[in-house]
């Protein structure tokens, strides 16, 4: 399996990098959280569909600009979740191509999280286009209802790695503790024939258990919220989970 350097952070099947979602709704909300972040994070990820002057080009250049000097040399993953992505933005594909494109030629930006079934739409020159630019693309497959049959997700995975994305990651929900090992299993076999770091996900209570065992199934980074702050597939917060991530080691 292939690992991706990022800054100073590598992206690979052992320990798994903590990241810390940003999920501010004004300028000052993301700074403030930001100042946080960086004080458990290894990676910060900045969810800009909960920003609500994402679609204002200045305020979002602005934003971009104060976040990455706000959190210095952390790699910086610019999500923007549409809702179909359990996100909150409902905008034209035209709308999620300028704003992530504009996102990309601030400069400010390290990795780029891009649903997969938007590339079907946006074709894969957009991934080339951000690659060119020297940001890495994290190709993301959700589904918020269950955890599907092994050969379709190897199937997603391959896919995603055909598509030349960077890092795969796949977010499910888990009907039971079986799907949990099941999804743990999947991670682990990709590995023998996708050359890709892949994020793993397990959404809920169930999945909660698959936050820590990143070692175990080679799954490269794992999502911990701020204290008191409800994120949507962080399940543990970030210091609590830095602490169980060390332990198993």
């Amino acid at each position: 399996m292939m690992d991706i350097q990022v800054r100073e952070v590598r992206f690979d099947a052992g320990k798994p990098k903590i990241c810390v979602p940003i999920v501010g709704k004004t300028f000052e909300e993301i700074i403030e959280q930001a100042n946080e972040a960086k004080k458990v994070a290894e990676v910060i990820e900045w969810r800009a569909d909960y920003y609500e002057d994402v679609l204002d080009d200045d305020k979002l250049n602005s934003t971009l600009l104060a976040l990455r000097d706000e959190i210095r040399n952390i790699p910086l993953i610019f999500n923007l979740r549409t809702t179909e992505a359990g996100g909150l933005l409902d905008i034209s594909l035209n709308q999620y191509r300028h704003i992530n494109e504009f996102a990309v030629s601030s400069r400010a930006i390290d990795l780029a999280d891009v649903e997969v079934s938007i590339i079907d739409q946006l074709s894969t020159t957009f991934i080339k286009w951000m690659q060119a630019l020297d940001v890495r693309v994290i190709l993301s497959y959700y589904n918020f209802k269950e955890t599907p049959e092994d050969a379709v997700i190897l199937f997603r995975l391959n896919l995603m790695e055909h598509w030349g994305a960077d890092i795969a990651k796949i977010v499910l929900e888990p009907q039971n503790e079986a799907d949990v090992l099941r999804q743990m299993g999947i991670v682990m076999k990709a590995q023998t024939f996708v050359t890709l770091p892949v994020v793993s996900v397990s959404l809920g209570r169930f999945g909660k258990f698959s936050q820590i065992s990143g070692s175990l199934d080679g799954s490269c980074m794992t999502y911990g919220c701020l204290e008191g702050q409800v994120c949507s597939d962080a399940q543990i917060e970030a210091d609590k989970l830095t602490l169980m991530i060390n332990e198993l080691r």
